[in-house]
């Protein structure tokens, strides 16, 4: 099989279902939307519609190899079952980006205007064109643009459902052909070939991109206002149901009973101190990286030039298979050479990576944490008596909670790609996620499961202990 007989299946599957998923994440918006009353109905809503995008593609890969396994006599069985994972993380990201970004930047007033001056003349078509591109209809580009480029990029389920060689995927077709022993230029010459459909994809993203910040969807608009029908609703319930079913309830009851008994059988085992030292390594590098995106995301924001954001960000979008491919042809430049074999690029991929997201995520912290709002909790912090308890009670609710949370989510992303650490690692150190990646192949064991777990649990363990540590700090935190 070839890259460009790859690179089509990519290329349809990605347009297909990224078309697929966006009325569906418009009924499970709406739904949402409809919900904002009560405030916990909200909030539950707004976890499970996003919570197929915080499951570790490798798991979900993983949870579901067998089932792969069991349709290799059926290749359009095995396309389907890829694209019906990737179809429900699609519908999430496609819901957040109808969350993030107002329904319009151009009022219905304005559109029915231009409508009474109608002339019939070309003139008049194209503004009406470019009213409804930069008003009702950007959302949906954006969400279509993000949907296709998220399944273009895909990498670590597909690897993992590919028994045979369905599903065909580019990603894997030249992840496997570099790590077959690929000469790195042809790896790069193979990267240019993909890179022309992102490139489609990036131009007309970054042109309907606002500009000027973000502001999170109220709901208020006429599409998210208006009453959805019984079946409406029905179908929103029933896709949120099918995503938590199949990216949470099944992967917990296909997997719970085999790993808590490899726990038991891990107990004093010689291999359980190696693999707990790679899961902090790891998590150490992932923490380094996502600190790291987190403060080049507010540099940028402070710099302000479009021009300057479009460097930052263009990177990341391509998607870490690229980056991690790039950097390894940067890092073998003479002048880099002596740091070739250290941690630095692999954390440097996973910046340049997480960036884009650390950018959306400065965006959103400026919205949801108003500086009015911190002034005014930071004067009750040195007010004196009891209101410096609700200064400091504020201050980590509004400011230090909240870049916390940023934090661990750009370090859980980083902590399971598999496309940079398996590129770019040290020799002397693999990251858990490689070892898993790699094991992962061979079957399903008690033991593995064990370590999978594990490696869930650990991070979230330290990650409480430090949100207790760092609620304790003095305050002196400033956006």
């Amino acid at each position: 099989m070839t890259l460009e007989t790859a690179l089509a299946w990519s290329i349809g599957r990605s347009m297909l279902v990224t078309t697929v998923a966006l009325p569906m994440s418009l009924v499970v918006w709406r739904l949402i939307s409809a919900c904002q009353r009560s405030r916990r109905i909200h909030g539950l809503l707004v976890i499970a519609a996003l919570l197929p995008l915080f499951v570790p593609d490798l798991l979900t890969g993983f949870t579901y190899r067998m089932t792969s396994a069991r349709l290799i006599h059926s290749e359009l069985a095995t396309e389907i079952l890829y694209a019906a994972l990737l179809l429900f993380r699609i519908i999430a990201l496609q819901v957040a980006v109808r969350m993030i970004l107002p329904s319009s930047m151009v009022s219905a007033e304005a559109l029915y205007s231009w409508k009474l001056v109608q002339d019939g003349r070309a003139g008049w078509w194209l503004t009406w064109l470019r009213l409804q591109v930069q008003g009702p209809l950007r959302t949906p580009l954006i969400a279509w643009i993000g949907g296709a480029l998220f399944c273009f990029q895909e990498f670590e389920t597909a690897a993992l459902l590919q028994i045979d060689r369905h599903p065909i995927t580019w990603s894997v077709w030249l992840f496997d052909a570099h790590a077959a022993g690929e000469p790195l230029s042809r790896s790069l010459l193979f990267v240019s070939e993909a890179m022309v459909f992102q490139i489609v994809l990036l131009l007309p993203l970054i042109i309907l991109l606002p500009r000027r910040g973000l502001q999170i969807s109220t709901g208020n608009s006429s599409v998210a206002a208006s009453k959805s029908s019984p079946a409406v609703q029905a179908t929103a319930v029933g896709v949120l149901f099918a995503a938590l079913g199949a990216f949470l309830i099944w992967p917990l009851w296909a997997n719970g009973v085999e790993a808590f008994r490899g726990l038991r059988a891990l107990t004093g085992h010689s291999n359980l101190a190696l693999r707990c030292q790679q899961i902090l390594y790891s998590l150490l590098a992932a923490t380094v990286a996502s600190v790291g995106s987190l403060q080049l995301a507010i540099g940028v924001r402070a710099i302000g030039r479009q021009w300057v954001t479009l460097l930052a960000v263009v990177p990341g979008l391509c998607g870490s298979l690229v980056v991690s491919l790039t950097l390894l042809a940067v890092f073998q430049v003479p002048v880099l050479h002596a740091v070739y074999d250290s941690w630095l690029p692999m954390i440097v991929a996973s910046t340049l990576w997480m960036l884009p997201r650390a950018l959306l995520l400065v965006l959103l912290l400026e919205v949801l944490s108003p500086r009015t709002s911190i002034h005014s909790a930071s004067l009750l912090c040195v007010a004196g008596g009891t209101a410096v308890v609700h200064g400091r009670n504020l201050i980590w609710q509004l400011v230090r909670v909240r870049w916390l949370i940023a934090t661990v989510v750009l370090a859980h992303w980083c902590f399971w790609d598999v496309a940079v650490a398996s590129t770019l690692r040290p020799v002397r150190f693999e990251p858990i996620v490689v070892r898993l990646y790699n094991e992962m192949h061979y079957g399903r064991i008690e033991s593995l499961a064990a370590i999978t777990l594990l490696t869930l649990v650990i991070p979230a363990g330290l990650i409480c202990i430090a949100a207790v540590v760092w609620k304790r700090l003095p305050e002196g935190d400033k956006l």
